[in-house]
C-alpha cells in the first residue's frame, strides 16, 4: 500500500519536507525575511484566546470542462499544503487542520447540494475551489447559505461577480481576473505597428466557447471601444475543437489585426501553425507579423505536434503566479513526477489558499467562515512581511504572547498578491513565457499586473 507524504512525515516525527529531492529543499535559504520559527508555547497563565475547535477545510475540483487540465496539479498542491500545516508546522491553534476527501466533480451541471451538507455536517468552513465559472456561480449560494468561506483558484471569468450571484462576500479569487488580463492584451494591441502589422488598437479573438472566453472579450470591449480600438474578429467554438483552422487563419489574416488573442488548449498550435503556412512564401518570409498571446491552457509545449516550423515565435502564452521556486517544484515532483512534463499551472495558488485561511482563521482566533472571511484581505497586506505559514503564524502568536497583535502580509507560492474591494486579485504576479521555432516552451519571466483602485 502507498504511503502519504503526510503519513511518512507524522511516523517519522520530522519537520523534513520529504523524501528524495525534497530532502535538498530543507538546505535552501528562507524566502522570508526570518528563518522558519520553531512554535513558542506561551507562558504559563498566558490565555490567547485560541479557539479549541480544529479548522476543517473541503476542496473541490472537477474532471471536466476547462480546469479539468490542472486537476492534478491542483489536488496535489491543496494537500501537501495541509501536510506543512500540519506535520511541518504543528498546525492551527495546537490541532491538525483537517479536511474530507476532495470531491471531484465529474459532470456539468452536478448538484452539489448534498456535497455541501455533508461537509456541514464534518464541521467544514472554509473551501478551496478550482471549479470552473459555470459550476462555482451555482455552486456559491450553497457555500454562502452554510457559511463557508471560499477561496478559488483558477477562474477568470467576471460572470462570477454578477449581482445574482450570492456569495454573501465570501468569495476570494487569487488568479488574476480576465478584467486584469484585458488590461495588459490590450495595452499590447495598442504598443506598436509595423507595415506587416494590423491597426494599433484592433484584435482578434478566438476562444473556446466558455464564460470565461466571454468575459475576456467583454471586458477587451470595455477597454478598447472609448479609446477608438475594436474587436474586428471573434469566433467562438466547442472546448478542444477549432473546426477548419484553414478557413479560420484565412478569417483572421482577411481582418489583419493588431494581436491575435487565442483562448484556449493545446489544440491552439494547430491554428498557429495554419496561420504560419498560410503567411509564408516559398523564401519563408511572412507578409503578416501578427504577435499573439495565448491563455494558460494554450501554454503549452508543441515541439510534439507536428507543427510547421516558426509557427509557434509570435506567441506568448502565461501561467498565473510568480516564480517557480525550486521548493515548490521539488515538492510537486516529490508528490508526482509526471508534472515536470504537465507542468504546476494554479498549483501555486491551490497551496496558497490553504495557508491563507489557516492564518486568516489564527488572525480572527476563530474557525467560523465569516470570521475567517473578514481577515482574508488583511493577512496578505498586513505589517509583518513573511513566506511561509510557520514564519507568519510565530508572528502572530507572538504578539499575542506579548500581549498585543500584530498584521501579517503573506507572501505565498504564487508572490505577493493585494485583493480589491470585489475581492479579486488587484495586484499580483504571472509567468511568461515564449516559444522556440520548434515550438518547445522557453523559460518563462515573470512580470506584474494591476487593476487601478
Amino acid at each position: 500500500m502507498a504511503i502519504s507524504r503526510r503519513r511518512l512525515m507524522r511516523g517519522l516525527g520530522i519537520g523534513a519536507l520529504g523524501v528524495g529531492a525534497l530532502s535538498a529543499c530543507d538546505q535552501l535559504p528562507s524566502r522570508g525575511r526570518g528563518r522558519r520559527q520553531a512554535t513558542t508555547p506561551p507562558p504559563t497563565g498566558v490565555a490567547l484566546g485560541e479557539p479549541e475547535t480544529p479548522l476543517v477545510i473541503a476542496s473541490i475540483g472537477a474532471s471536466h470542462g476547462r480546469t479539468a487540465q490542472w486537476e492534478r496539479a491542483i489536488s496535489l498542491a491543496v494537500q501537501e499544503a495541509l501536510t506543512d500545516v500540519d506535520a511541518r508546522w504543528d498546525g492551527l491553534f495546537g490541532r491538525e487542520v483537517t479536511g474530507p476527501e476532495r470531491h471531484v466533480q465529474e459532470t456539468a451541471g452536478e448538484d452539489l447540494a448534498g456535497v455541501v451538507a455533508d461537509w456541514q455536517e464534518q464541521g467544514v468552513t472554509a473551501v478551496v475551489s478550482s471549479l470552473d465559472e459555470e459550476a462555482l456561480v451555482a455552486a456559491m449560494p450553497l457555500f454562502a447559505e452554510a457559511g463557508m468561506v471560499v477561496i478559488d483558484v483558477a477562474t477568470a471569468g467576471m460572470s462570477v461577480r454578477d449581482d445574482a450571484v450570492q456569495d454573501a462576500g465570501l468569495l476570494f479569487r487569487l488568479a488574476p481576473s480576465t478584467r486584469a488580463i484585458a488590461g495588459l492584451y490590450a495595452e499590447e494591441a495598442w504598443s506598436g505597428s509595423s507595415d506587416r502589422g494590423g491597426r494599433p488598437g484592433t484584435v482578434a479573438i478566438v476562444s473556446e466557447d466558455t464564460a470565461q472566453g466571454h468575459s475576456l472579450r467583454d471586458e477587451m470591449k470595455l477597454i478598447l471601444d472609448p479609446m477608438s480600438g475594436s474587436i474586428v474578429l471573434e469566433s467562438f467554438h466547442e472546448p478542444g475543437k477549432l473546426g477548419d483552422v484553414g478557413k479560420l487563419a484565412g478569417q483572421i489574416i482577411k481582418k489583419k489585426p493588431a494581436l491575435l488573442v487565442v483562448h484556449g488548449g493545446p489544440e491552439s498550435g494547430a491554428l498557429l501553425s495554419a496561420l504560419q503556412d498560410a503567411t509564408t512564401d516559398e523564401n519563408g518570409r511572412s507578409d503578416l507579423q501578427l504577435p499573439v498571446r495565448l491563455s494558460p491552457g494554450g501554454t503549452v509545449d508543441q515541439s510534439e505536434a507536428g507543427l510547421v516550423a516558426e509557427a509557434m515565435t509570435r506567441a506568448t502564452g502565461y501561467e498565473p503566479g510568480g516564480d517557480l521556486t525550486e521548493v515548490h517544484v521539488n515538492m510537486m515532483l516529490n508528490a508526482d513526477s509526471t508534472l515536470q512534463k504537465s507542468g504546476y499551472a494554479y498549483s501555486q495558488q491551490a497551496y496558497d489558499a490553504v495557508v491563507i485561511l489557516c492564518l486568516a482563521a489564527y488572525q480572527a482566533l476563530s474557525v467560523e467562515g465569516t470570521a475567517i472571511a473578514a481577515q482574508v484581505p488583511v493577512v496578505l497586506t498586513g505589517a509583518e512581511e513573511c513566506e511561509d505559514y510557520g514564519t507568519c503564524r510565530s508572528a502572530l502568536r507572538d504578539a499575542l504572547i506579548a500581549g498585543g497583535t500584530t498584521t501579517v502580509s503573506y507572501q505565498g507560492r504564487s508572490g505577493a498578491i493585494e485583493l480589491g474591494a470585489d475581492r479579486d486579485a488587484r495586484t499580483g504576479q504571472l509567468r511568461t513565457y515564449s516559444f522556440t521555432g520548434t515550438g518547445a516552451l522557453e523559460a518563462p519571466s515573470t512580470t506584474g499586473f494591476e487593476i487601478p483602485a
